[in-house]
């Protein structure tokens, strides 16, 4: 229920207060007499207590076990006995003040001191307002906290499901070669030793420059291109038209591995790659199409790859990203635009 105050929390407590006295000192300034401003601040430290009590109670008790556990009906009594008990405390309080300034005593009447009890009030409620406020503030900053926590979790995660299903692909490619005894395989090797090298290296980092992940794109087009021969003809359109563009590592590779998965060659034999990306300083447009095997009737959409794919792209560019999927007869295509924020150009 309770929580450690911090020393800044204590500084800004003492200044609320400080600024409570100096404010009341200046507006009865001018209904002074002469000589009176030390028994002024001396009356108002003295009457301090009445507000101090009421205020911490309700913002160290009320609040917390009632207000924030919403229990309203036991908190609205709180605040109506606790207002009920400033009003007569504080003609208590008067008195008892006015006896240690003047050694004499007398009771205060409630007309007189009205004005008093109603600013009484005014401030307690302020102090608790800005108390409740600062406590949401924090209770919203740890949401935050948490929810990226959560976030960073789930893409390491879906970064981890990624590997081994990039590995499982590219083994099975370099095991079709070897099967064929095909002179190709130490070069398909050395390869996947640099897209290894990649993996280990770039994908664990948050942030990757983009001229990077199209090279291992590109590599891995190259190691494809080994296993298929002059079955497969690849088509790219790439224009990187600013520096230093950043994305999140392994962002494009899904889509090649699913147009190879599933891509294939069509009527007229040949199974056609088109690849294009543009990319300046205000998005990234990537659209990558592929033939389809003769009289293949399964989807396309599916498999870890743009699943996985899709849940990054909604974590890492909520808002500002389009993913766009057509799986028709003859041909499958996707388009994915992401537009920058200023920190990734």
């Amino acid at each position: 229920m309770y929580r450690k105050i911090s020393f800044g929390e204590v500084c800004i407590h003492i200044l609320f207060w400080m600024v409570y006295i100096i404010s009341e000192y200046f507006a009865n300034l001018v209904h002074m007499s002469p000589g009176n401003g030390i028994r002024f601040l001396q009356a108002t430290l003295l009457t301090l207590p009445a507000l101090l009590i009421p205020t911490y109670f309700i913002t160290l008790f009320v609040v917390p076990r009632y207000l924030n556990t919403e229990k309203w009906p036991y908190f609205i009594a709180w605040v109506v006995v606790i207002g009920v008990l400033v009003f007569f405390g504080r003609i208590q309080w008067a008195e008892i003040v006015n006896y240690l300034q003047s050694g004499s005593y007398y009771e205060i009447p409630v007309s007189k001191i009205l004005k008093n009890i109603i600013r009484d009030y005014s401030v307690i409620a302020l102090a608790v307002c800005i108390s409740i406020i600062g406590d949401y503030a924090k209770k919203q900053k740890l949401n935050e906290q948490l929810i990226k926590a959560n976030t960073d979790a789930e893409i390491k995660l879906l970064k981890g499901q990624l590997h081994p299903h990039f590995l499982f692909n590219t083994l099975n490619n370099i095991y079709s070669l070897a099967l064929i005894k095909s002179d190709q395989t130490a070069d398909s090797i050395l390869k996947l030793t640099e897209l290894l090298d990649y993996l280990v290296y770039q994908a664990t980092k948050n942030k990757v420059d983009l001229a990077k992940e199209v090279d291992l794109l590109l590599h891995y087009i190259e190691l494809e291109k080994l296993r298929h021969g002059d079955r497969l003809v690849v088509e790219t359109d790439i224009r990187i038209e600013k520096e230093n563009i950043h994305v999140t590592p392994l962002i494009l590779l899904p889509f090649a591995e699913n147009s190879f998965k599933h891509g294939g060659a069509g009527h007229d034999w040949i199974f056609k790659i088109n690849l294009s990306l543009l990319a300046d300083h205000k998005r990234l447009l990537f659209e990558m199409s592929n033939t389809k095997k003769r009289n293949r009737t399964e989807s396309a959409q599916g498999g870890i790859g743009l699943e996985n794919i899709r849940q990054r792209l909604s974590f890492l560019y909520p808002g500002h990203h389009e993913l766009k999927i057509w799986d028709e007869t003859d041909e499958y295509k996707v388009r994915l635009e992401i537009k920058w924020k200023d920190e990734e150009v």
